[in-house]
Order: C-alpha cells, then structure tokens, then sequence
C-alpha cells in the first residue's frame, strides 16, 4: 500500500512540476536584479534602474531626485556601451529632505553614492563633501569651458575658486501659469499676465471677485502674500529680492544685510520686496486676493488645488507644476468635482519691475539639481565621466523631451524657446539667478515667519526682515565657525 501512494505521488509530482516551473517564471525578480539589457529582464516587473552589475564589473550609484529614473534609462545605456566592465545603478529620491540627511551622513560614513544631485542652494554648505572636476588628467570640461557652455546661474553656484563642483542638467525657474479662459473673459485689454508687476496688481484687481462663500472668493487673480498655503513662496520673494537689487550679504559674507541694506531702489529694497509681496495678502490692498481659507478644501496641495476648480487666475510656480495641474486635472475627474481644461492652462514669464526697453537686466529665480560626484568614491575619473556624458548636448535633448526642463546650455535655449508652452522657461534660464544660502531650511523657515509676521499684523515689513536678518546672520556665522555651532538663532 506504501508502495502505491509512493508511486501516485511520484507521478503527481512529475506530473505537476511544469505547473511549478511557470509559475516561478511568472514570478517578477527583485527589482535589483531586473536589468535592461538581460535575457532575464521583465518590462512588465519592477525596476530599481538599472543597470546592476554582475561580478567583476565596476559599478557606479547614480542618486537622482524627483525625476523618473527612466529619464536618464537610454543615456546610462549609452554610456554603459562606451565604458565596457563598468555598470550604472540609478536611485530616485522624492522626500528631499530625508534625501540630504541620507546623503550627508553615507558620504561622512564613506560609503553612499558615487554621482548624486544636490540642490543648487545646498552647495556652500556641503562643497567640501564633493569631488572638484579633475584638473591633472586630460578632461573634457574645466572652468573656463563651463562658463561658455552653461548658463551665468550655474556658474555662480557650481565654480567655487575655480574648480568645478557640479554640472547642470536644467535651470529651473519661476514663471506664471494662468487659466487662459479667465483672460479672455474679464481682462479686456491683454490675454494673458502682464509682464510687469505694476500691470499684474491691476489685472488682479479687474480678476479677483469677492464673496461670503467659506472661501471669500468667488475668484482670486493670484496666489500670493502668504507662506503657509503657497508651494514657492520663499522662492517668490527671492525673486522679487533680486529684481529690487538686494544685497544680502557683507563683503565679507559674514553678515546679513538684506534689512538695511541699500539697492537699486531705494535705501530698503528688501523692505519694498516684501511689502509687495504681502500686499496680496492683505485685505487693505486693492490687490488683494488670497487668504487662509481658500486652500481649505485641500490644504496639503496648497495653491494647486483652487487654480485646478478654476478658483485662481494665476498661479507662480517651476515647470513640475504642470504636472502637478495634469494630476489634479485628473482627480477632479475621478471624482466628480469641478475643474478648467488643461488647454486652457498657459505659462507666463515671470513679471518684472522694469520694462523690458528700460531695463539693464531681467530675474527670476533659479532653482535646480546639478549633478555632483561625493569626495568618498573610489571612481573620481569614470564617475565625472558619467557627470559630462550625461550634461553633454545630445543626452541633455532626451532628457528635456521627458521631463521638459529647460536647458541648462546656451547652445540648445534657442531651440527651446520657440516650444508653445516650456519655451518661457527656456528663455528664462539665461537670466534666472540665485544668491548663496548657507542652510537652505534654515532660511525657509525664517523667510516664512517674516511673510507670515506680516501677513498676521504682528510686524510691519522692517520689523519683520530685521528680526530675520539677525537670525540669517546667526545662521551664517555658525555655518562659517564664528560662533559657537550650539548657538540657539531663535529658528
């Protein structure tokens, strides 16, 4: 009897085995081991990107943020063909602050990425961490070639006593977007922003409709004057910063001086910058136009969501906000609520306080992840490599086509510029700019509080900037070891 069950269950077994064999191929692999290019790759499985090697093959870590890892998938394989016995593993990050966290203390540890990105404005703070362009090897790029190929704002931010810290895939910047339909149907003398700011506070005027509605809008023109319900706040008054000509610093950069320094306009342009930057939030002003309450039905996405169901005229914001648009475009359908046409959203640039006949100079304000190689790798020469392969003219066109940055090269913004709808950023980038930031959410949180000190009418804007510019200069001078690093700047 033991005898037969044996026999059946030997059969049974060989029976089902192909049964077990499909279904293990059916099986996704672990992402890391899913690799392009294998005869074991699965499209349809998870990806980690990309490229994992196997042994004996070099590997080089690629940590990028925010943008898809398949926006970089066709350059790392190029490049891949190119450096035989050497493999790309590529990362995304999205919570950028645990990714600086992360980053900073693998590299203090000695391990972490070889190629990772960084925010422009976090580079005074961590250069020191970084690998500088090799000057003693034949090298594609050098300083002298970087300030011909790229944008003035990189080169300010990535050319530290001229070595190369870092190379630009984008130069991000702020510009309007606008419900085109609102334009049609209540500016009478323009159909779009105008391009300077005097004429935006009479177009808000004419747009914004008051109500008794929990929102107090029946339509706002613009989503400004506050901090605590607008994406790009700080980035807005750095912008309106740079256009009144701001100094903020000494000369020997150990002070702040954005409060009482004097600028192109006046004795306090860093006074004037907020002032008009909070009128839009200040019901005493004929232009004002945003409050607490018209973010309520979803506070997490901000401005986002009122510009979606057609609350807002004009929103400020970089070029992932037209994603951010597409994706609540798309939710209100789901769902049933209310909202505008993506055709009928348009972008602007950003306004300014001069004419362009008049003036001597444009801004808006640059922000962007440039690709940097850690001082820990073991691979300086094939990561930088890696850096210029993938900032070249030709990876930087796919790139774009994914993810419709703006350039980052002169030589490829006046294609860019002619694109229907991207192209004002790419006619930005030339003259976006930045200024040094010693701790870049340090300073958020201290621009914020003065913007909302104001708002709340506990400070007048003087107040309010000269509170702020005694903690910027506390944060400065602990950065730059002139006080004890424990000192408490009242953030």
């Amino acid at each position: 009897m033991k005898k037969t069950t044996f026999r059946i269950l030997a059969v049974l077994l060989v029976l089902m085995t192909p049964l077990f064999l499909s279904a293990c191929k059916k099986k996704c692999p672990k992402p890391s081991e899913n690799i392009p290019g294998t005869s074991e790759y699965r499209e349809d499985c998870p990806y980690e990107e990309a490229t994992t090697s196997t042994s004996g093959l070099k590997e080089l870590d690629l940590w990028v943020v925010y943008d898809n890892t398949d926006a970089f998938r066709e350059q790392v394989q190029a490049f891949q063909s190119n450096f035989s016995g050497l493999v790309v593993r590529t990362k995304k990050f999205t919570n950028l602050e645990e990714y600086e966290d992360l980053v900073i203390n693998e590299i203090a540890e000695g391990e972490g990425p070889d190629v990772f990105m960084v925010h422009n404005s976090w580079m005074p703070k961590h250069y020191k961490k970084l690998y500088p362009l090799p000057l003693d090897q034949p090298i594609v790029m050098n300083a002298e070639l970087f300030r011909q190929t790229f944008f003035q704002a990189a080169a300010d931010d990535l050319i530290i006593d001229e070595q190369v810290y870092g190379m630009p895939l984008a130069i991000d910047n702020l510009a309007i977007f606008y419900n085109k339909q609102h334009f049609k149907d209540l500016i009478a003398t323009s159909d779009k922003p105008g391009a300077l700011w005097e004429e935006i506070q009479e177009q808000v005027t004419t747009l914004t409709k008051r109500n008794n509605s929990p929102e107090r809008f029946a339509l706002a023109g613009i989503a400004l004057g506050r901090a605590d319900n607008i994406s790009s706040a700080v980035d807005i008054l750095y912008a309106l910063m740079l256009e009144f000509g701001v100094q903020f610093y000494d000369e020997e950069e150990e002070r702040a001086i954005f409060a009482t320094g004097g600028g192109i306009t006046g004795d306090n342009p860093g006074v004037a910058a907020l002032e008009l930057f909070t009128s839009y939030g200040l019901p005493s002003y004929r232009n004002y136009s945003w409050n607490e309450y018209i973010t309520g039905f979803a506070p997490d996405e901000h401005e986002i969501n009122p510009f979606v169901r057609g609350k807002v005229s004009m929103i400020i914001g970089y070029p992932y906000l037209y994603s951010e648009i597409e994706a609540g475009i798309q939710e209100q359908q789901k769902s049933g609520g209310q909202h505008i046409d993506l055709e009928d959203v348009g972008i602007a640039s950003f306004p300014q306080l001069v004419s362009g006949a008049e003036a001597t100079s444009r801004h808006t304000y640059a922000s962007y992840f440039p690709l940097v190689v850690a001082r820990t790798t073991d691979m300086p020469a094939e990561a930088w490599s890696l850096v210029q392969f993938l900032t070249s003219a030709d990876a930087l066109q796919t790139y774009h086509k994914i993810t419709n940055r703006p350039t980052s090269r002169k030589d490829m913004v006046s294609e860019q510029q002619t694109e229907p709808l991207f192209g004002t950023f790419a006619f930005q980038a030339p003259f976006a700019k930045s200024f040094k930031i010693f701790d870049d959410s340090a300073y958020r949180k201290v621009f914020s509080d003065a913007i909302q000190e104001v708002i709340d009418n506990v400070a007048t804007a003087q107040q309010a900037l000269n509170t702020a510019q005694q903690k910027i200069t506390c944060i400065v001078q602990k950065e730059k070891g002139l006080i004890d690093v424990g000192t408490d700047c009242g953030i």
